[in-house]
């Protein structure tokens, strides 16, 4: 059963169409349609076409950039409404405003937020395309309601779902890009929330690992959170990678699914005994984890799955960090603790910005 489970997950992850460069062709706005402005970093490969798209490429340069997307007034959250022909802003995502920005201009840009509030900085994980990564952005940021501009760092996967040798090495080829992104809003004063899904957590792990083994604590300092969503990181070498890391100033959060599909393949692929996106909350050892790594463990099992794989639930629950940041004042935890959601299907409309009721964190043990 659980072969045939994988392999029904395998078959979700290649046979359905990929959107192509083409839905990121300029289009008209639609006066009923919401906006989402959205600063990209990305060492992809640009494209030669006329849609600013990119490539899986590796470059050796970063590329900055604004876009502005569009979202059709019958939006539901948390699904993206791609186009099926020729993107229309009336009815699907579609790419209303582009511009290159330099360096200097990207980081000017980030420090034009509200109240001097965090960044939100989105990793994307493997078998995503540059579309794919900024599409799903922009679904997170307006379903959340948030005013400020959040970010996309696009490392070069493949896009694909036999690429996953390519996109690890894809992901270390891009660690030295991410630090260099991140050193650049610290010394620029600005705070940041970094948002990283299943490779892209390994990712941002080895990122803030290479940051602490270089002596970056100003920069750890400013990062604020860091989130890592079905983290595709095998646990013992997550252990590893935290024992030579300085302690973030809060807790590091991980969302976990026992029955995430897309892991569990990974797990097999890879020979792993297990990954940190499947960590079972009521196991001992996850406790111990937690305790020693200063985790807090959050199971979101029980949010609905988009595509049937289970690996995806972050897109709904991913922008209420201010919430799972807020903790402490929801439900008074003292230290590190592990957490299991209540009610965690009325947050998906509110993302970002509420930190009321309807968001509501049940401690299951804590120091």
């Amino acid at each position: 059963m659980v072969r045939f489970k994988l392999l029904c997950c395998l078959f979700l992850l290649t046979a359905c169409a990929r959107p192509g460069p083409s839905t990121l062709a300029l289009v008209e706005p639609f006066s009923g349609a919401k906006t989402v402005s959205i600063l990209v970093a990305t060492n992809r490969e640009a494209a030669n076409d006329d849609h600013g798209s990119f490539t899986a490429g590796r470059s050796d340069k970063l590329h900055y950039l604004e876009v502005t997307v569009s979202i059709p007034p019958g939006h539901k959250p948390p699904e993206i409404e791609w186009p099926t022909g020729a993107p229309d802003a009336a009815r699907s995502f579609a790419v209303i405003g582009r511009k290159e920005l330099t360096r200097i201009s990207f980081v000017e840009r980030t420090r034009a937020r509200r109240n001097d509030t965090p960044v939100g900085i989105f990793v994307h994980g493997y078998n995503y395309s540059y579309q794919e990564a900024l599409f799903r952005l922009a679904q997170m940021s307006a379903d959340s309601a948030a005013d400020d501009v959040p970010i996309l760092f696009d490392w070069p996967s493949q896009g694909s779902a036999t690429g996953y040798v390519a996109d690890r090495d894809a992901a270390a080829f891009a660690r030295d890009d991410l630090a260099f992104v991140l050193t650049d809003l610290s010394g620029a004063k600005v705070r940041s929330i970094v948002m990283a899904h299943s490779m892209g957590a390994w990712l941002a792990v080895e990122t803030v690992r290479q940051l602490s083994l270089t002596g970056r604590e100003d920069v750890l300092a400013s990062i604020e959170q860091l989130v890592l969503a079905a983290p595709d990181i095998d646990v013992d070498l997550l252990r590893k990678q935290l024992s030579v890391t300085a302690n973030l100033q809060n807790p590091i959060i991980v969302l976990t699914a026992k029955d995430d599909l897309a892991l569990a393949l990974s797990r097999r692929l890879a020979g792993s005994t297990g990954t940190a996106g499947e960590l079972d909350i009521n196991d001992s050892r996850t406790r111990e984890l937690a305790l020693q790594e200063n985790l807090q463990i959050v199971d979101i099992s029980n949010l609905p799955s988009i595509n049937g794989s289970n690996h995806d639930r972050f897109a709904s629950l991913a922008a209420t960090y201010p919430q799972l940041r807020n903790e402490r004042q929801l439900n008074p935890v003292a230290g590190t603790g592990m957490l299991v959601l209540n009610g965690v299907r009325s947050a998906v409309n509110a993302p970002f910005r509420s930190f009321g009721k309807q968001w509501i964190a049940a401690p299951v043990w804590s120091q």
